[in-house]
Order: structure tokens, then C-alpha cells, then sequence
């Protein structure tokens, strides 16, 4: 079929009539040629349309998410609570039975306590109906939300800026060549013969370039809209000594991970592919193992949960579900953020659980147990598993196409890279190749792995459910949306293709209808 015959041949014909007025094809500033004059004469149409095509898409995909932020930035601008929720809430908080426990020497429960002494309007209280607290916090919610939709959407304006000039100014193979003359002068290395040492400075100049980019943005979000609506409880000198503890420990393991990987590729030979993906497995399944109990600790505090009533109840349900929990710990979240979470980790029989202290001063035991339930629905429902199967596909798909593209020198001569005396680097077509050709496919395997998520959460929601723990489950979110000014109304658009997680409301209506078919 003729381009004529294709029903989109005008609108395609219309998007090249627009490029050509813009100048296009265009090339980068800088390149290798202008150095040593042997460009590449190639007139195909990777090395003439892609950088363009590459632009085009970069600014077409922020187009449209800046869309979808308008969208909910304009859910942000609602003052009214919403009646879905309202009506949602309202139907938990009539079916909640006050539940204060009492200990062997008659006091109550040391949840009940600690929010009886709490001074705070602010702070939630347990014992109180859940709906007129989030009424109260919806006002708050939505400056919460507002303020961090304006900032993503202009920390995205200057992304996308730095992206298109870092195209259209060279910047790759200035610090390409940069790296290679910093390698020969102080260390003597060949770019033909030390490629992957190149590689390695190559590699930890852009990263700190990007670090040091990225600093101002984070400490705006971290001390200005964090601190502003009570979250942020990290000093400087915290936040300094993580990015700096950050930064080494990405040397540390990134770099003989880039190392060993550009070997393979050069070693592998036509099907080097495989190789890298068992490698990638490999290597995902030693992080998975050694993050947990070397590095993160390197951050934050992990002490056991101490002995009660919580912990032999959290044991008994992991023993019930066949979950080998060997160890239970609390972590100190309250040192950077008053945000809340629980975690699992672990291989085989030597599975962990973690608490945020945060958490266990936002629910009760009750609701720590069904919140738990649903972690541990993921557990048994096989999703832990089947999220790092689809991982371990995704990057065998990936390094198979890019293995079709790695002698495609037009792809990466078009980006600057067009002197016809040197060889194109590994790392240059592989960042190339997951920036032009596999940036469709990521983007759009992404949304499909949100909508997989979403589907996975609503599952293990039905778990605990189905463990006997629906209600303290709606009351337990319910507070965590609260404490953590979630989003009450989010836009339906924006939430279908950024939410991994449901948006409130729907989790607690599938809940509730759920225990409606079971009466």
C-alpha cells in the first residue's frame, strides 16, 4: 500500500511539510566532523529525520501529559467536597464500632493513648468519624496538590528545554569526546582500546552533571512545598549527606554493572543480547538482595518491633498465609518525612516486613493488620513475582531490538556522532537507542504496567477483604489518605495514566460493593 492509500497520508504529509519549513533536517551544533572534517555524506532517512523525529516526539509526549497536569490542576481548583467520596465515607463511618482494647492492668491501648495526647488540631484523631476530618483536610488537600502540579509542571517545561537543547547543542558527543581527552591526557587510555574506561568517565561526568542540575529542584519541593505542608522533617545537612551517599554508592555499584555489561556486548557477539539479560537477572536479583539489608540501612534506622500484642498478631497472619517472616522492623520515616508506608522484602524463606514508624502513629493495630493483609495479597496472589518476571521480559525485549539497531551508525550519526574514522560507543548507541526507538514502546509499556498495577492493588484489596478485614482496611486508608493529604478528587485521566494505585474513592467503593455480593 502507497503512502497515498494510507489514511493518514495527509497528516503525515502535513507533519514533514511543517519540519521542512522549520529548517528541518536538523543537526547538532556540535559533532566529531567539525573537528576532523570526516562527516558522514549519508542521506538515508534515520541518519536525515531522526534527531528531528526525536525532538518532535520528546516535545509531542510533554504536550501531552502538561495536558493531563492542566486537567488536574483543575481538579485542585474544586472547594466543594466531593459527594462520591462524602457518600462513601459517610457509609464507613456508620458501620465503625468504637474499638478501645484494653491491657491485662485495664488501660486502653497505646494507639488510644498516643492520640489522646495529641494537642494538635492538625494531627488525626483516631477515635473521631473519619469523614468530617477529611472534610476538614480537603481545603488542605487541594493547596497540597496545587502546589506540587505547578511544580511538576514547570520542573517538566525546563526538562523538556534541557532535553531539546541538549540535542540540538551536542552535548553528547562534546562530553564524549570531552571524556576521551580527559582519559588520554591524564591516563593515557585509547578511545578504540579503553573504551569502556572512557565509558566509565563518561558516564560520571553527564551523572553528576545531572545531579548537580537536579539538586535545586529537589531542594525546593523538599524545604519549600514539603516543609510548607508539615511533611519535611530532614535538615540540610541530612539531605546533603543522602545525596552524597546517593552519589558513591551509584558509582560503587553502577559503574562495574556498566563495566561488565559493555563486555558482554562486545564479547557476546550476534546473539550478545542473551547474555546481557541473564546478566540483567543476575544482577537484579543481587541488588534485590543486598539493598535491603546493606543499603538501606546505610539511610535509615531499622530497629524490631517490640514484643505485644501487634507483633504475635502480625506473625500469626504471616503463618496463616504460609508467609516465611523471619524478621519485623520499624523504620525511623519520621527523620526526613511525616509520610507513611510498609514495605516487604526478602528471597525465599528469609522474607522481612517493614513498618514506618510514621504509620504506626496514624493507625491503629486493626488497621495495620488489614493494611498488612493487602501487602501480603500480593505475596500470595504471585503479583511480587509476576512484576519481576515482566521486569526481566522487558529487558530481554529491549536488548533483543536494540541488538537489531546496534550497527544502525546513521541512528547515532544523526545525534552528532558522525565522524566516519571513529567507531560509534557502546554506551552511546545504547542511551540513543532507549531515547529514540524504545521511547514509544516505554512509554506506552509503562501506562499498560499502571493499568496492570491498579488491577493488582484492587486484588490484594479483595484479599484482605477476604481475610475479614474489609472495614479496617477502609478506615486504615482512609486515615493514610488523610495524614497524607492525598488527593481526594483527582482528574479520572490524569489518575488512569500516572496512578499505579486507585485513587481512594474507587478502592473503597470496589470494597464495599464486594461486601454487598457477600450478604
Amino acid at each position: 500500500m502507497g503512502l497515498g492509500c494510507c489514511p493518514h497520508a495527509s497528516t503525515i504529509t502535513k507533519i514533514f511539510t511543517f519540519l521542512k519549513n522549520m529548517d528541518v533536517p536538523w543537526t547538532p551544533l556540535y559533532a566529531q566532523s567539525n573537528k576532523s572534517g570526516n562527516v558522514s555524506t549519508s542521506e538515508s532517512f534515520t541518519a536525515t529525520w531522526t534527531m528531528a523525529l526525536t525532538v518532535l516526539f520528546t516535545v509531542a509526549v510533554f504536550a501531552f501529559e502538561h495536558y493531563l497536569d492542566e486537567r488536574q490542576a483543575d481538579a485542585y481548583k474544586k472547594t466543594d467536597f466531593p459527594l462520591e467520596l462524602e457518600d462513601t465515607v459517610g457509609k464507613i463511618d456508620s458501620e465503625k464500632v468504637p474499638d478501645v482494647k484494653k491491657d491485662a492492668n485495664g488501660e486502653g491501648d497505646k494507639s488510644s493513648g498516643a492520640s489522646d495526647e495529641k494537642t494538635d488540631s492538625s494531627k488525626l484523631d483516631k477515635d473521631k468519624p473519619i469523614l468530617p476530618q477529611l472534610k476538614e483536610k480537603f481545603d488542605k488537600s487541594q493547596k497540597y496538590g496545587t502546589d506540587k502540579i505547578v511544580f511538576g509542571m514547570i520542573q517538566s517545561f525546563y526538562g523538556v528545554v534541557e532535553t531539546v537543547v541538549f540535542l540540538l547543542m551536542g552535548f553528547m558527543p562534546y562530553f564524549w569526546d570531552l571524556s576521551v581527552n580527559f582519559g588520554e591526557q591524564y591516563f593515557g587510555w585509547n578511545e578504540s582500546e579503553n573504551e569502556i574506561k572512557i565509558s566509565l568517565i563518561f558516564l560520571a561526568i553527564t551523572s553528576l552533571l545531572a545531579t548537580f542540575t537536579g539538586i535545586p529542584w529537589e531542594l525546593y519541593s523538599t524545604f519549600k512545598i514539603e516543609k510548607k505542608h508539615g511533611f519535611n522533617k530532614q535538615t540540610l545537612g541530612l539531605f546533603f549527606s543522602d545525596k552524597v551517599k546517593s552519589t558513591l554508592l551509584g558509582f560503587v555499584f553502577g559503574g562495574p554493572f556498566v563495566a561488565l555489561l559493555l563486555k558482554i556486548i562486545d564479547w557476546g557477539g550476534e546473539y550478545f543480547y542473551l547474555y546481557v539479560w541473564a546478566f540483567t537477572f543476575l544482577f537484579s536479583a543481587f541488588m534485590m538482595t543486598i539493598v535491603p539489608v546493606f543499603i538501606m540501612p546505610l539511610f535509615n534506622k531499622y530497629e524490631p518491633l517490640q514484643d505485644g500484642e501487634l507483633k504475635t498478631r502480625i506473625y500469626a497472619l504471616a503463618d496463616k498465609l504460609k508467609y516465611p517472616l523471619t524478621k519485623l522492623f520499624v523504620m525511623d520515616g519520621s527523620k526526613r518525612s511525616s509520610h507513611s508506608n510498609a514495605f516487604m522484602f526478602g528471597f525465599g524463606k528469609n522474607k522481612r516486613i517493614v513498618l514506618f514508624d510514621t504509620l504506626l502513629d496514624q493507625v491503629d493495630d486493626d488497621e495495620i493488620l488489614a493494611i498488612l493483609g493487602h501487602e501480603l495479597g500480593h505475596w500470595k496472589l504471585g503479583h511480587t513475582l509476576t512484576n519481576f518476571a515482566i521486569t526481566q521480559i522487558y529487558f530481554g525485549a529491549a536488548f533483543f531490538f536494540f541488538s537489531l539497531c546496534f550497527t544502525s551508525d546513521d541512528l547515532y550519526r544523526a545525534f552528532g556522532f558522525d565522524d566516519t574514522n571513529r567507531s560509534i560507543p557502546t554506551i552511546i548507541a545504547l542511551t540513543f537507542f532507549f531515547q529514540t526507538v524504545w521511547a514509544p514502546v516505554d512509554k506506552i509499556l509503562s501506562f499498560c504496567l499502571t493499568l496492570f498495577s491498579r488491577k493488582c492493588e484492587f486484588q490484594a484489596d479483595e484479599f484482605s477483604a477476604n481475610l475479614g478485614m474489609a472495614k479496617k482496611l477502609q478506615t486504615g486508608l482512609c486515615k493514610i489518605s488523610l495524614e497524607n493529604l492525598g488527593a481526594m478528587c483527582p482528574d479520572p485521566f490524569y489518575a488512569m495514566y500516572h496512578y499505579s494505585h486507585p485513587p481512594l474513592v474507587e478502592r473503597l467503593s470496589a470494597m464495599i460493593n464486594m461486601e454487598k455480593k457477600t450478604q
